[in-house]
């Protein structure tokens, strides 16, 4: 009677290994649930608010750090930043399509059911809705953050550059012979 017992605990622990094996991977089962968890979540549709969000950011922090620029500075410095984030953003949204891998590395299988179930309820897609609202209330601290350390992050890349021209000015020590 004992041999049921251990031969349960045997093939649960093997199935749990099987799981977690970095050679094999997370179970496909897991990786289609953590596919409908995200899609449940509209991370697509967040990661394009938060994108855009961040886009006029980036653009208004350059109109009030531009008051010593010239007009074809400013063009240049809002043309560059825009660049920049949409590379950044379009690069980070390509990180979308391991979510499902990594969800499903972490999450068990229970878990990725119950968020499934949670997004799509009624509470879950209130909650998704009202991200953005959160985001934008959010949004002035942010601006804040950046508007304090901005001045700091300034000083810190100056007093760099100085260093780094003193070091390139002085002589390098000759080998005592």
């Amino acid at each position: 009677m004992k041999r049921i017992p251990i031969l349960a605990l045997s093939l649960t622990l093997v199935s749990v290994l099987r799981a977690a094996d970095p050679v094999t991977g997370p179970d496909p089962v897991n990786i289609d649930l953590a596919h409908q968890v995200i899609k449940a979540m509209h991370a697509d549709r967040m990661f394009d608010q938060m994108s855009a969000q961040m886009q006029q950011m980036a653009a208004q922090s350059v109109s009030a750090n531009s008051a010593n620029m010239t007009p074809e500075q400013k063009a240049i410095a809002a043309k560059v930043t825009s660049q920049v984030m949409a590379l950044s953003m379009d690069t980070a949204k390509g990180l979308l399509s391991k979510m499902d891998v990594i969800y499903a590395e972490v999450y068990s299988e229970a878990e990725l059911k119950a968020m499934k179930a949670f997004f799509e309820s009624p509470e879950g897609m209130s909650m998704l809705q009202k991200q953005p609202q959160i985001m934008q209330k959010f949004m002035p601290y942010i601006r804040a953050m950046q508007q304090e350390l901005g001045p700091k992050i300034q000083k810190i890349t100056e007093d760099a550059r100085a260093e780094q021209q003193a070091a390139a000015a002085s002589p390098t020590p000759q080998a005592a012979k």
